[in-house]
């Protein structure tokens, strides 16, 4: 038996044990006194109804009272005699088959009841175990006994308790068989449970399968629900840590390169090799750096700030945006479609700014990557949302891991050229932003092309 089953069979036996120990002591001890008690109360109550009625009354309702309360009346008439009473009395009583070794109805009594009392006596008859409980009572001429037969209670109270021992032990042994079997039914899944928290302490996130309807069953539930939300938070934790080791890689090779060039084109300044364009390199390389930092704080500061939701026109920040990159693509000649279903407004609510922010940058990075000069971009009005697509022509192989295009220092270019590449921070700053508002977001790859897509939330101007 199990640690629980055991506390749960001595406990129950000792206070099993307890009870019955009481109840043995109290029939011993109170039993006999208490059924003594309630035989003389209603050898009184008999008695009081008597002394009520007239003597036409009494003599008429003997029978009917004895069968009434199990009792026995006799009476006679007052006599001098003592001795002649007492025989006359003994001999209605023995009719009446109460037979009795002991009774005597003294001279003393006599008085008492002359003088209107009543007077209880209770005769032990011996051998034959048991007493006669007589009351006394003079009604007109007559002497009145109302009596009953007592056992000695003493003997049944020792056969009861006798029983109740039986019974003590029978039901020890049921109790600890019930327990027994109902620790069990309640340890196994606790012992499930303990083993499944040993295992998470361990960081192995197991669930529990139990099913017992009880608060058994909920602790699991809580449990699976603590576990699965653990595994969760530590395969988060591992991945950050994981990418913040290829952040500080990525982050010392952005860093070193241009400080590199820096420090080689300043030595042939000071060497005298400067060809004229040596300071020009310096500055490009010190900009690289200083955009670097600001898409760094950018990015910091997005983790950092506040939510602050608006209501705004969707369409329109997004036609804003597109202004701003105007130049970029009448240079480069691109072919930029907007389809809107004709839709003129869509109003959502968001943080204009950082939506703004996500605009400018998958703005850039299709016009910096798309490979066949073409942008379409698209804005739905859905059950699920305000969807915004925009897709581009791509050089994306489809074996590369299409999610890593949200990791920081991420680029797709491979050489790394500033001019194409920009610091792979942008699309980080998009998935930063677009998980602070929590809306559905992603990536696609098909027949060359690549597209992005967000599900904004709508807010219908009221």
């Amino acid at each position: 038996m199990n640690k629980l089953g055991r506390k749960l069979s001595i406990s129950i036996s000792l206070a099993v044990i307890v009870i019955f120990s009481i109840s043995i002591l109290l029939t011993q001890s109170f039993l006999p006194k208490y059924y003594l008690y309630k035989t003389k109360e209603k050898v009184e109550q008999v008695s009081n109804e008597i002394i009520e009625m007239d003597k036409t009354t009494f003599i008429d309702s003997i029978e009917t009272i004895e069968n009434k309360y199990g009792i026995t009346i006799v009476y006679e008439p007052v006599s001098s005699n003592v001795d002649e009473l007492n025989k006359t009395i003994r001999n209605q009583l023995d009719q009446k088959r109460i037979t009795l070794n002991k009774f005597w109805i003294t001279q003393e009594t006599l008085e008492k009841l002359a003088e209107g009392k009543k007077v209880n006596k209770l005769y032990n008859q011996g051998k034959l175990k048991s007493s006669f409980l007589a009351s006394f009572m003079q009604k007109d001429d007559m002497v009145v006994v109302v009596g009953i037969s007592i056992e000695h209670f003493s003997d049944t109270a020792i056969i009861v308790n006798e029983f109740n021992l039986y019974m003590l032990g029978f039901s020890v042994v049921v109790i600890v068989m019930l327990v027994w079997l109902l620790s069990k039914k309640i340890t196994t899944p606790l012992k499930e449970l303990k083993d499944i928290s040993k295992d998470i302490s361990n960081l192995k996130f197991a669930t529990a399968h139990i099913k017992t309807n009880d608060e058994i069953e909920e602790l699991a539930t809580s449990i699976n629900v603590m576990s699965m939300k653990l595994n969760k938070a530590h395969q988060d934790l591992t991945r950050k840590n994981e990418n913040l080791k290829i952040v500080m890689s990525d982050l010392t090779h952005e860093v070193k390169t241009p400080l590199s060039l820096i420090k080689a084109y300043s030595i042939g300044i000071k060497d005298g090799l400067d060809d004229g364009t040596y300071i020009d390199t310096i500055v490009k390389q010190t900009d690289n750096i200083t955009n670097l930092i600001e898409d760094l704080l950018n990015f910091s500061k997005i983790e950092r700030d506040e939510i602050e939701k608006t209501t705004f026109d969707l369409i329109d920040l997004f036609h804003t945006g597109l202004v701003k990159h105007r130049i970029e693509i009448e240079t480069k000649k691109l072919d930029v479609t907007i389809v809107n279903d004709h839709l003129q407004e869509l109003f959502v609510l968001a943080d204009k700014d950082k939506i703004e922010m996500v605009f400018n940058n998958l703005i850039s990075n299709a016009i910096k990557y798309t490979a066949d000069d073409k942008i379409e971009v698209t804005f739905e009005d859905s059950k699920k949302g305000i969807l915004f697509r925009i897709k581009n022509g791509s050089n994306i192989q489809k074996t590369e891991k299409l999610e890593q295009i949200w990791e920081p220092f991420y680029v797709i270019e491979a050489s790394r050229n500033k001019k194409v590449s920009g610091t792979g921070l942008g699309l980080a700053i998009v998935k930063s932003i677009l998980n602070r508002h929590d809306f559905n977001h992603g990536v696609l790859m098909s027949d060359d092309q690549i597209e992005f897509y967000i599900y904004f939330e709508k807010n219908p101007i009221t």
